[in-house]
């Protein structure tokens, strides 16, 4: 997410300092958030066959890998190099279709550092429904995201959640991909690095959910 004169409420940590990086056209992208906090109920979600279970746990345990190798060509690779380890090319992230694309989309991200915008949005442009920012794509806030889909209100143990669902924090502003066993692809997280991790936040849990239509 980009602003040009302020920062938003989200990019300032525990002790309220701004955590932010200069992108090379002079604007102040947000990288940063607070912790987020584990909860250990799993959400009510839609069911899914057990291929698919197999499907998403094999893609976690991929982007996990990935993550650890990026971690690992930062920490060995200073400078330049490392700078080329965080942010992948468009070629990486897979394309796909529907919410099995989407969510592999997301998962391909992992590891990388980036706002929770660019991940939904490059995690969309994957299926064909938006082009990624860097690219040339329009830059997407949280409440952009909305139009994809069909939006209800998120009530923990009651609201079904289906991989691929985006759920939605906007007045946090925060967006993830939800993939599935309780879990979202969220970037944007300490250090701005994109991760795996479950619904609640420092916002607290997501307020609504964006199935794709």
């Amino acid at each position: 997410m980009f602003g040009t004169l302020a920062l938003p409420a989200y990019a300032f940590n525990d002790k309220e300092e701004p955590v932010a990086a200069v992108a090379e056209s002079q604007t102040i992208k947000v990288t940063a958030g607070p912790a987020l906090t584990k909860i250990d109920d799993i959400p009510l979600e839609v069911d899914t066959t057990v291929a698919e279970q197999e499907q998403r746990e094999k893609l976690v345990a991929e982007a996990e890998k990935r993550a650890a190798e990026l971690e690992a060509a930062k920490e060995t690779k200073p400078g330049a190099d490392a700078t080329a380890a965080e942010a992948p090319k468009a070629a990486e992230i897979p394309a796909g279709s529907g919410a099995s694309g989407l969510v592999a989309a997301a998962l391909a991200q992992v590891g990388v550092s980036q706002d929770c915008t660019d991940l939904a949005q490059n995690a969309l442009a994957a299926i064909g429904l938006t082009e990624r920012r860097d690219q040339g794509g329009y830059d997407h806030g949280v409440n952009d995201f909305f139009r994809y889909g069909a939006s209800v209100d998120y009530v923990h143990g009651s609201t079904a959640l289906a991989p691929g669902d985006l759920l939605m924090w906007p007045g946090a502003p925060h967006v993830a991909v939800y993939i599935g066993g309780g879990q979202a692809v969220h970037g944007g997280w300490t250090g701005g690095t994109t991760v795996v991790a479950g619904l609640s936040t420092y916002a607290g849990l997501p307020t609504q959910v964006v199935r794709m239509s």
